[in-house]
């Protein structure tokens, strides 16, 4: 799985695999020091026709180096003069992010980099903008600083879904999904009287990035660009999220949201909806992938987040499915800008990303599970009426989902929903920017 929100380390998403399990590290090529690669290249390295291209990517339970070795296949092979090395992070927290610092203190960047989200090393990235296949990848325009393109993505993230249990609603005797919150919040008293927990939540990151998931919709109905004028200061938590929190605080009242969940751990979160014990997910749409090999007696349907008081159709938050970036030191430009064409552009790679991490792009549908089929049509259906998050300058600044996670959890041992927004307005004020 991959998580891409709003701030600047973005979580590294894909740590958190698509069955809640461990990363998994793999050990660098032998030879390496300090953390660094050591090149294989001994090829021209002004033509670019030629050479071994260094590609630090995520390794997670479903992104494998095995995984990544058999996407580049295909390419190496259309391209005999090109090889690809496939390297994993050396972070003692095994993230992208955390270990291009390492590569770059010890002046050996990777070639290519995946799913680093990281606006430090922007300085040292090239800008991809003049070329043709970058510009017209998923989300560009969104990707851009200042103008300039740095990233290329090969699809996207659907985030503000709800996952729902199909034979809980039958029992609770709702026959259509919710289409505005105060339909939501009438159905999961439905729920609760039926014998199910009505909401699925639980600890670490995913108490803040629920709420957001859940209230994206409404903080972007009347501007798509909510967020870009958030990260810049223009918009304010307080006013903008005041009434949909202090909803969110009455479902804990009301014991909706379980009070003690904060010390539920992710993937138990997951497990326990998967058992049926709970009847509404809120979740990105990596979800998909941990229901398909879930075993379980009930079918489980999506709807999109709704808006607070509208029963219109509400904006879908979407990301970057992941991003491509090639670094300014590579001496293999031109082979580099080729790799990263194939995996945003073939048709075969592009699809099998998707498949494998579980993220969408129109025009690219894949055989997964009836519910990717219903998320695909959620995603297609938003075409023209999406809000973007978490990237480019629609990235909030670095630290807000700690901040805004902090003042979220205060809400379960009684903090009031006012005060709590006026600490993250207060956290966001003080940021440079």
């Amino acid at each position: 799985m991959r998580r891409s929100r709003s701030s600047e380390g973005n979580r590294p998403s894909r740590f958190l695999g698509v069955a809640g399990a461990t990363m998994v590290v793999v050990s660098l090529v032998a030879g390496c020091g300090g953390g660094g690669f050591a090149s294989t290249d001994s090829s021209d390295p002004k033509s670019g026709a030629k050479g071994t291209v260094r590609m630090l990517v995520n390794i997670t339970p479903n992104l494998t180096k095995s995984y990544w070795r058999g996407l580049v296949a295909p390419f190496e092979k259309a391209n005999p003069g090109i090889k690809v090395q496939i390297d994993a992070p050396t972070s003692s927290d095994g993230g992208v992010d955390t270990t291009l610092p390492q590569l770059l203190a010890a002046g050996n960047p990777p070639d290519v980099v995946e799913g680093s989200h990281s606006v430090k090393v922007l300085p040292q990235l090239r800008d991809l903008s003049d070329l043709q296949w970058a510009a017209s990848a998923p989300m560009a325009d969104a990707q851009r600083r200042d103008g300039r393109l740095y990233d290329v993505s090969f699809g996207q993230q659907a985030q503000s879904l709800i996952f729902y249990n199909k034979t809980a609603f039958t029992k609770a005797g709702i026959t259509e999904p919710p289409t505005s919150m105060q339909e939501l919040t009438a159905d999961m008293a439905k729920l609760k009287k039926a014998g199910y927990l009505p909401m699925q939540t639980a600890g670490e990151w995913v108490t803040q990035a629920q709420v957001m998931m859940l209230f994206d919709p409404t903080l972007t109905a009347g501007d798509a660009d909510w967020f870009r004028k958030a990260a810049a200061g223009k918009q304010t938590l307080s006013k903008d999220l005041g009434p949909s929190l202090a909803l969110y605080k009455s479902w804990l009242d009301k014991g909706y949201v379980d009070k003690n969940a904060l010390g539920v751990k992710y993937p138990e979160g997951e497990s326990e909806f998967l058992s049926g014990k709970s009847a509404l997910y809120p979740m990105g749409c990596w979800f998909v992938a941990a229901e398909a090999q879930a075993k379980k007696n009930f079918e489980i349907g999506v709807f999109a987040a709704p808006q607070l008081n509208s029963s219109g159709p509400a904006r879908l938050a979407v990301t970057p499915g992941a991003n491509y970036r090639i670094f300014k030191a590579s001496k293999h430009q031109n082979a580099a800008a080729k790799l990263v064409e194939f995996l945003t552009t073939d048709h075969e790679a592009v699809e099998s990303q998707l498949k494998q991490d579980s993220s969408f792009r129109t025009g690219y549908p894949y055989q997964l599970s009836p519910l990717a089929d219903e998320v695909q049509k959620l995603f297609d259906a938003s075409k023209d009426n999406q809000a973007i998050v978490g990237s480019g300058e629609y990235q909030m600044p670095a630290g807000f989902e700690d901040a805004a996670n902090k003042e979220i959890q205060s809400l379960y041992t009684g903090a009031d929903p006012a005060s709590a927004l006026k600490n993250v307005d207060a956290w966001l004020k003080a940021q440079p920017k």
